[in-house]
């Protein structure tokens, strides 16, 4: 009798975590269509998945057609190369808007660090330290985003060895606040990120100053330069997030003229492992000093992989006390990793935020475009960031690690 109880037990244990799962896992669907693409009705998804992420994207696939009231598409992709493509039809058929909105789930792949082996640019994108190419004339024409599928090797990387996808998965929950359902926060905070890109871009800053008790850096701008935020927006108007809805700006710094010293203030990755403490001096924009301890191996593998990647490229402003940076968490994925605080970039810029127009005149204005990306974050509590202007005033956007009423 007792072992029949005690069956019964387990059994809806097990029930209760599935159905959780299930519910997360929708909720995440919904978050990714809703608050992250922003789908309308009438629009056409497309989704790119590869093998870990495909069961996944039939969900999505199926609640997108719902939403739009169109044909969604699934592309299923192997080793680079398309394996299939099927058609998710709509319970209900809308008028087709003509436009094109594009998804890709990407997973966590696992790899392994070998410090004789050779940078290239498909390494580089495993590890998560490629940088995006510039293409000046590029301009973003159709909604898009990547969002990244909970997975076994994901939540091993993360937690340890044995730990199961299912604390990724309520982590996920907590860290994106799936329970919120509105995106009238997702609106707000664009509105924001708009404001404060407005009003830092009046200031005419030339530089800006990081001061903590772990951080002196003196930031001088790039030129040919703006601020820009995680929201994008198209010429229509329509807004999305082409990553994770986040409270940061940034901005390109000047190569061949950062300095100061920092350390890390939070765990990072690198490669195939987790770092803490990273101490880094900066002269002329190049590292003149480094010191991490048992990393030496992988720092120098980075720094050595092209002629720009020992070289400050640019500055990520967030506030330190985010939704996400209350829970002390590295995922190891740079663009969600981002934000939790301050980061400063070693290597390639984002492309979005080069306004230069002439390709030869990108190195002249200072701007990295290293192969390799390194975010490393400096951010706390204390940190005080000032604006130097191009008339000589100084005004303080960021105070105790947040940004003021200002900004």
């Amino acid at each position: 009798m007792g072992s029949k109880i005690l069956g019964t037990f387990f059994f809806l244990c097990l029930s209760c975590i599935f159905t959780n799962m299930n519910y997360i896992r929708d909720k995440y669907a919904h978050f990714i269509l809703e608050r992250m693409l922003r789908l309308e009705k009438g629009e056409k998804l497309t989704i790119n998945a590869n093998e870990e992420t495909f069961s996944f994207a039939k969900e999505l696939s199926h609640l997108a057609s719902e939403i739009t009231g169109v044909t969604s598409t699934l592309v299923y992709i192997v080793d680079g190369k398309v394996e299939s493509v099927d058609e998710i039809d709509p319970p209900y058929q809308a008028k087709e808007s003509s436009k094109v909105v594009m998804l890709h789930l990407a997973s966590f792949p696992e790899c392994n660090y070998d410090s004789k082996m050779e940078l290239g640019a498909k390494e580089l994108q495993e590890f998560r330290l490629l940088s995006d190419p510039i293409v000046l004339d590029r301009r973003i024409s159709v909604p898009w985003a990547t969002a990244y599928v909970p997975s076994p090797y994901w939540a091993e990387f993360i937690y340890g060895s044995g730990e199961t996808v299912d604390r990724l998965w309520m982590d996920i929950a907590e860290l994106y606040d799936l329970d919120e359902e509105s995106t009238d926060l997702t609106i707000s905070q664009e509105k924001v990120l708009r404001k404060r890109i407005n009003n830092l871009e009046s200031l005419g800053i030339s530089s800006l100053h990081l001061k903590s008790s772990s951080c002196d850096l003196y930031l001088p701008l790039a030129r040919g330069t703006a601020f820009q935020s995680t929201a994008a927006r198209l010429k229509d108007g329509r807004f999305f997030y082409p990553s994770y809805p986040c409270e940061d700006v940034f901005i390109p710094v000047d190569m061949k003229r950062a300095s100061g010293h920092f350390t890390t203030t939070r765990r990072f990755r690198l490669f195939d492992r987790f770092f803490e403490n990273a101490s880094i001096t900066l002269e002329d924009g190049r590292i003149t000093g480094f010191s991490l301890e048992d990393g030496n191996d992988e720092i120098n593998s980075f720094l050595r992989t092209d002629s720009k990647s020992a070289q400050a490229g640019e500055i990520i402003l967030c506030d330190h006390m985010t939704h996400v940076s209350r829970k002390d968490l590295c995922l190891g994925i740079p663009i969600l990793d981002r934000m939790r605080t301050t980061t400063i970039v070693l290597g390639g810029v984002t492309p979005e935020a080069i306004t230069e127009e002439d390709e030869e005149k990108l190195e002249g204005n200072g701007i990295n475009t290293s192969f390799t990306r390194l975010e490393l974050p400096i951010g706390s509590d204390e940190m005080m960031v000032t604006a130097l202007l191009e008339n000589g005033e100084e005004v303080t956007i960021i105070q105790d690690g947040c940004f003021t009423e200002d900004f």
